[in-house]
């Protein structure tokens, strides 16, 4: 599969084929389609499954199938791989954090100084790291959110408005959303209404 230029909304076509898991409706998306699916799919091939029946094994083994030689699904594999609980902890601990000190501090408890950029540490962050620091900035955006009032403003970001990196982020988000129980907690919605804003 080559890399896809752009992003693009899932198409209803490439929905319901993953809604229903059709496999082979799935294996007739295009490159652009498949890709902004594969954090579902490898977490679906990966992750210990409810259905422990026969269909399902062989319809894991055709997914795996279209998974291999994708570049991208390394990265997402090694997203998979981190402690979501002790990310959940900390992200806890920052949320208290912002709300006490208030979202213009610079203080973090997921994330150490940066030494560089926002989008230069993601670049060059390992997958444990790119989750903190997509989660303390999707957090910083929220405390934001919050001081509001419903009043309008805007809120920029280095990381989620650069087209570089917006497929890792968007990975990265994926992940989080069903990595993470806190999600009742962290309101990951503002993730996606911010994605459905930049694309």
């Amino acid at each position: 599969m080559t890399e896809c230029t752009s992003l693009q909304f899932v198409s209803p076509f490439a929905f319901e084929a993953m809604q229903k898991v059709d496999v082979v409706h799935l294996a007739s998306l295009s490159d652009p389609e498949l890709r902004l699916l594969l954090p579902c799919l490898v977490r679906m091939a990966l992750c210990a499954p409810a259905d422990q029946s026969q269909s399902w094994a062989q319809d894991k083994k055709l997914i795996l199938r279209l998974l291999s030689g994708v570049e991208a699904v390394n990265s997402i594999v090694a997203l998979l791989s981190v402690d979501f609980h002790a990310l959940e902890q900390d992200a806890s601990k920052e949320q208290q954090l912002r709300h006490k000190l208030g979202g213009g501090t610079g203080e973090s408890i997921l994330v150490s100084q940066l030494q560089h950029g926002l989008t230069l540490e993601f670049e060059h962050s390992d997958s444990p790291r790119r989750l903190r620091l997509v989660l303390s900035e999707l957090l910083a955006i929220m405390n934001k959110v919050s001081e509001s009032s419903g009043e309008f403003f805007f809120k920029s970001s280095e990381l989620f408005e650069s087209p570089v990196y917006l497929e890792e982020a968007a990975d990265v988000l994926c992940i989080l959303q069903a990595g993470t129980v806190m999600s009742a907690k962290i309101h990951f919605r503002y993730s996606f209404f911010l994605l459905n804003d930049i694309v």
